[in-house]
């Protein structure tokens, strides 16, 4: 860990950054992405028992996650209209209810394992692969999941499947062989081999054109005729394993990507003149680096190109040439990672199945060196030397079975909660010596897992349930937890709470949901009353704040755009312009941080960056500088943009790796957190190594 200062001429704003670095999470590799058109959402499956559902409508971010039984991690994933579903190796094919984020239909078409599924062009019939060779063709009209054929029992498991546009045919591969079939008969048509019998086809494209492109163990990408089952063309793309292909809205486009070496290699679909004869070929366009490890999946999305695979990075690129920006997801964990004791300066960092607590370093004073070096620029920063260095104090394992969905702990460091997807466990933390004790008798029935775990400045605790979203209240006596109240947040937040939270005197609680509804509460004491809802963005909420000794709510867009409204006057006191930093059209604001002594600062974070904003009561339009709307909003009895709201510049950009975490220590003190990406990679075996010409 590092501590950093940054000093502006006045000598003004200076803070120390505890920058925390030994947050090294593993990697959960991504095995199978799926995009609805429909609802703009990126459905990804990881080697990990769970499905991550990313929101794309404006800038990516992670909106919400379904937590799958252990150890039925999904191998494919397809999406019909608004409807998931998805096969594993336990041989269930599932439709998902992607609002209360549970099972929908479960189905074993087989009984052994499902590897590979898809939707015909109509969305009226879904195609499953399993172990033992057998094709399932099961109807998904009328919102249902019923069987209705059976194709002949072939040999080998089926790895790939695609219907045809027509939704008459079907494509599959196996080892050896490209097999098409009579969707309605459920017969062969045609069986295509491949060099080798040996041979494994990985992936599989039909297009509109009835043209079949496979991908196979080899490294080579085969094309043939569907009509006649003609091979066209043969071209070997990788050294071995073409795991994924996909192809853009107008077909010009192939993208293909595997093991070895793990490249994105595009190519064009050009005409090519011979003599008298012309014909059609995939020529090499563009590649792109942008994994280390392979790659286990891809999609073209508007021209954008999302990969993943084994390093669990979720990576967006340009698939045309004059465009060249690299966005890099990290497998975060949703929710908070981190939760700070300020007075013991103390860090607990969550994991999927531990939790770690940390005591922060402290750094040698550096009086002398402060007057030598005088006045220092806006944006300037100096590492000081650690007096005494971060320190491991403990690690709370759960079964790898549990999955920690949330932790945190008390500010006077008395008290470590933290909640699994089926229990919640309650932890009296001890100093000198130091030693934790678990209370497990006489705690209330409301002590339920919950998905926000807070803890007041006034010593209350309050938990969210999210089977019903109700907010539980306790008081600690002693050694005893003692249920105090219950807010039901349900009437106002339908869908799943994403943000939640409670001010710092304990007056309103705010909360952000998946559907764009931000509610807040007013407390007095047990009794509440709901106060207002914010007016309904068309952007996601992907951060919010409340600002200390002000009734003032904080929220970051996933178009980039933040505003300020002031809950007892009802009115926007700051809103900004889409984007106003330019990094948040490839990463989301994620999270916001205010200063106490100086409301007009705001310090926002991005996945790669960390930027100190101020906001100027006159702002010149100039780059990087936000000025307020005039105009009122939508919603104008309740809410209105104030006449005197304020404009924002950007004054410090400080860039970080895989930023997850940023929180106030003290007035002059911040802790952020990051992955480090080489941390990140170093469990896996090492990236594949290409010889390049002319290198020894």
């Amino acid at each position: 860990m590092k501590n950093i200062s940054k000093t502006d001429p006045q000598g003004k704003g200076k803070h120390q950054l505890h920058n925390v670095r030994f947050y090294t999470i593993k990697p959960r590799g991504i095995v199978s992405l799926a995009y609805s058109k429909l609802s703009k959402c990126l459905a990804l499956s990881r080697e990990t028992p769970i499905i991550e559902l990313w929101n794309l409508e404006h800038t990516p971010y992670l909106d919400r996650v379904i937590h799958l039984p252990p150890e039925s991690p999904v191998e494919s994933l397809s999406w019909a209209g608004n409807r998931l579903f998805s096969v594993d190796l336990t041989g269930k094919l599932i439709e998902w209810d992607v609002v209360n984020l549970k099972p929908r239909y479960e189905h074993s078409p087989t009984g052994n394992a499902l590897w590979s599924l898809d939707v015909n062009h109509a969305e009226t019939e879904i195609a499953v692969g399993s172990e033992e060779g057998h094709i399932n063709i099961l109807s998904i009209e009328n919102d249902e999941i019923t069987y209705k054929s059976l194709f002949n029992k072939q040999k080998g498991r089926v790895l790939c499947i695609k219907f045809d546009k027509s939704g008459t045919k079907l494509v599959t591969g196996t080892e050896g062989f490209v097999r098409i079939w009579n969707v309605l008969k459920g017969t062969t048509l045609h069986t295509m081999t491949l060099s080798e019998k040996d041979v494994i086809v990985w992936s599989l494209q039909v297009l509109s054109d009835n043209t079949i492109i496979a991908g196979d163990s080899a490294g080579f990408i085969t094309v043939w005729n569907a009509e006649n089952a003609t091979q066209i063309d043969c071209t070997r793309v990788l050294d071995k394993n073409v795991f994924a292909m996909a192809v853009n809205e107008k077909e010009d486009r192939l993208i293909c990507s595997g093991m070895k070496p793990p490249l994105i290699r595009i190519f064009s679909k050009t005409k090519i003149k011979r003599e008298e004869s012309t014909s059609e070929r995939w020529i090499k366009f563009l590649q792109r680096d942008a994994h280390k490890h392979y790659v286990k999946s891809l999609l073209v999305i508007d021209g954008e190109i999302f990969s993943g695979g084994l390093d669990g990075i979720l990576t967006v690129t340009s698939s045309e040439r004059m465009s060249a920006h690299l966005a890099q997801h990290a497998p975060f964990l949703q929710g908070s990672v981190a939760s700070l004791a300020i007075s013991e300066k103390l860090l607990l960092l969550r994991y999927p199945n531990s939790l770690h607590l940390w005591r922060l370093g402290s750094s040698v004073p550096r009086e002398a060196e402060k007057k030598k070096h005088g006045v220092q620029p806006v944006g300037h920063s100096e590492e000081l030397l650690l007096e005494q260095p971060p320190q491991k104090l403990l690690q709370l394992n759960v079964k790898k079975d549990n999955f920690i969905q949330a932790a945190a702990i008390s500010p006077d460091a008395n008290w470590i909660c933290y909640s699994t997807l089926k229990e919640m466990r309650l932890n009296r933390l001890e100093s000198d010596p130091l030693k934790v004790e678990r209370l497990s008798e006489d705690l209330p029935e409301e002590l339920k897992p919950a998905s926000h775990i807070i803890f007041t400045k006034q010593g209350r605790l309050a938990l969210l349930d999210p089977q019903n979203n109700h907010l539980n209240w306790f008081n600690f006596n002693e050694d005893q937890l003692i249920f105090q109240n219950s807010i039901d947040l349900s009437d106002h937040c339908k869908s799943i709470i994403n943000h939640l939270l409670v001010s710092s005197d304990g007056d309103y609680i705010v909360a952000g949901t998946s559907d764009r509804i931000i509610s807040v509460w007013k407390l007095h004491g047990k009794e509440y009353k709901h106060l207002l809802n914010l007016p309904r963005h068309r952007a996601g909420t992907t951060a919010l704040s409340l600002h200390e000794g002000l009734p003032r709510v904080v929220v970051a867009y996933a178009n980039g755009q933040l505003v300020e409204y002031d809950l007892v006057n009802r009115i926007f006191t700051c809103e900004t312009d889409e984007y106003l930093i330019p990094d948040t059209i490839h990463h989301c604001i994620s999270g916001i941080t205010l200063d106490p002594r100086n409301p007009n600062i705001f310090l926002v974070h991005t996945e790669s960056n960390l930027y100190v904003l101020e906001r100027n009561e006159h702002v010149e339009p100039k780059e990087h500088v936000i000025v307020n709307k005039s105009k009122k909003l939508s919603d104008g009895k309740r809410s209105s943009v104030d006449g005197d709201s304020k404009g924002l510049s950007l004054k410090t950009e400080l860039p970080r790796q895989h930023l997850v975490h940023v929180s106030r220590l003290s007035s002059n003190e911040l802790v952020n957190v990051s992955i480090s990406t080489n941390n990140l990679l170093a469990p896996l075996p090492k990236p594949y190594q290409r010889k390049k010409f002319g290198a020894g």
